[in-house]
């Protein structure tokens, strides 16, 4: 995750009515702060709000007029910061860094109506904050809900190291986020964009694959992405693979579009922006040995290597409806 910015005092509020300081969430941009306030609901409970645009930029509503689930996902991501250093007390400078992140989304998603929707986090930590005491492991559930419904939930688990810490996890010679991002690659051809549910080259992750190459695909790094890489960073974001396991979902629905149910998402190793790395994608766990599975939810499970080592695992959990169909590739 990324660098985390110097830090104000977060007064607690349940108003909702403005964005939260655009530092509590890591984020440059203010108009990529989707959270809108907190407050403390008992020791280990918190609750907080938060703003869904009517159509983001790249988290973009559906034809049907249906909010992006990844909205969620990326909101749940924004807690993370914000419940660190305004309730956990995690200092400026820390590195916030994720062991798993799993979202499930209600099917169908939110609609989108007249106005942005609000959406409200109730969140329950393992471990309560201790006055004076900073946490290195962070354990927490979430449930969402908007418009009078649960939409979806999560559970993450996260560590914050100070600069030191992290400097001996990245290894001698890591290079700054700005170094980092000039020394990135150049992203290789993308697919067709309405292959993987995009409009444009710009918003694709994945490369097509190569012959021979059994179905693995270059990971698309793009650093110029303002939504991806919001700031310079000295890795790929957990989003960016996140995405990259989505757009995997829509190649394997085609020619439906896929209505996503869960995000399971497991982070092993640092992904480098200087050298390539590969998703690969296999048939998710056995239906018939997964009494939890939702009824006809299609599951795929999503890697992501590097220098031969796997950096990133994915199961991502979708139904395809009849009537449901992709918009075809625009010829020319």
């Amino acid at each position: 995750m990324a660098h985390t910015p110097a830090v104000p005092d977060l007064p607690e509020s349940t108003a909702y009515s403005w964005p939260v300081p655009r530092e509590f969430v890591h984020k440059t941009a203010h108009s990529e702060v989707l959270l809108t306030g907190w407050r403390r609901c008992g020791q280990r409970e918190f609750e907080v709000g938060a703003q869904w645009p009517r159509d983001h930029g790249f988290w973009r509503t559906d034809d049907d007029g249906v909010q992006d689930p990844m909205l969620l996902v990326e909101t749940t991501r924004q807690v993370l910061p914000l419940i660190a250093h305004a309730a956990y007390g995690v200092p400026p400078g820390h590195q916030l860094i994720w062991d798993h992140h799993h979202c499930t989304f209600s099917t169908p998603f939110l609609p989108v109506t007249g106005a942005p929707a609000e959406v409200v986090l109730h969140l329950s930590a393992a471990e309560a904050p201790v006055r004076g005491k900073r946490p290195r492991r962070i354990t927490l559930s979430m449930t969402v809900r908007s418009a009078g419904r649960v939409i979806g939930s999560a559970s993450t688990v996260y560590t914050a190291h100070s600069p030191q810490i992290y400097g001996r996890l990245r290894g001698p010679g890591t290079p700054s986020p700005p170094d980092a991002m000039a020394a990135a690659l150049a992203p290789p051809p993308a697919l067709t964009p309405s292959l993987v549910g995009r409009e444009s080259e710009r918003e694709v992750v994945l490369a097509p694959a190569g012959v021979g190459s059994g179905g693995r695909r270059q990971l698309r790094v793009l650093t110029t992405s303002p939504w991806l890489f919001d700031h310079p960073v000295d890795h790929a974001p957990g989003m960016l693979l996140m995405e990259a396991a989505r757009q995997s979902a829509h190649l394997a629905a085609a020619p439906h579009r896929p209505g996503l149910t869960r995000m399971e998402a497991e982070f092993h190793r640092y992904v480098d922006l200087d050298a390539p790395s590969w998703v690969e994608v296999s048939p998710g766990p056995d239906e018939a040995g997964d009494e939890d599975r939702p009824a006809r939810e299609r599951t795929l499970t999503v890697s992501v290597t590097q220098h031969g080592k796997e950096a990133f695992t994915g199961l991502v959990g979708f139904r395809t409806e009849a009537g449901n169909a992709a918009r075809p590739p625009a010829l020319g």
